[in-house]
């Protein structure tokens, strides 16, 4: 289990991963390198991952905007406090509004406690998210990556990571999540570096 605590710890799995695939270097020399970004962990950070599924960035941005200014204070007891009709009304879902329900009684209740979870390994973490309604792979493995800065996490089943690969790699169709999976394990132990780098390049590419 690695960490990235530092934007040094950054730097050095950047250096390490061009050194080894040329086509990364090519991507980092596109686009530069991968910002040490962290978003908030804990409920609030389940809540943006659970609001931004299959959305836009944009859509996404909007509705966890409301959702914050709708709530007394972000905790899970508090969001259990909201209504159907308030919810809605912030643009979240039923489905998700279901699932944001189970997380939240899951905190509060005890079912799932946080703080013990981050102290275990990704695939404790992984297993322990996905087995809670709407927590799929790929928003555990982007938990793991921007809220806890776990190192060698890969969300294979991105579609604009699949498609960075596509582009990057002079590929004429995009990969699936396991053959894009398979690809990832030569960037162990900085997959979630690697991750980072083609999601510049595909925002770069897409200007």
């Amino acid at each position: 289990m690695q960490t990235l605590r530092t934007r040094a710890d950054l730097a050095n799995a950047v250096a390490d991963l061009t050194k080894r695939d040329t086509r990364l270097a090519e991507a980092r020399a596109r686009v530069g390198a991968p910002s040490f970004r962290r978003r908030k962990g804990g409920f609030e950070g389940l809540m943006e991952i659970l609001v931004s599924q299959q959305i836009s960035d944009a859509a996404a941005a909007t509705i966890h905007g409301r959702l914050v200014d709708a709530l007394p204070e972000i905790s899970p007891a508090a969001f259990l406090t909201l209504t159907s009709e308030t919810l809605s009304a912030c643009g979240i879902s039923r489905p998700k509004q279901r699932y944001l329900t189970a997380l939240a009684e899951a905190l509060v209740n005890g079912t799932l406690d946080l703080k013990a979870l981050h102290r275990a390994d990704d695939d404790t973490i992984r297993a322990q998210l996905t087995a809670l309604p709407g927590i799929g792979p790929w928003s555990a493995d982007i938990y793991l990556l921007f809220c806890l800065s776990r190192a060698d996490c890969f969300p294979a089943g991105d579609l604009a990571l699949q498609e960075s690969y596509r582009m990057l790699y002079g590929k004429r169709k995009r990969p699936d999540a396991a053959t894009l999976a398979k690809h990832a394990e030569a960037w162990r132990p900085y997959r979630a570096v690697a991750a980072r780098l083609l999601w510049m390049f595909y925002r770069h590419a897409r200007q």
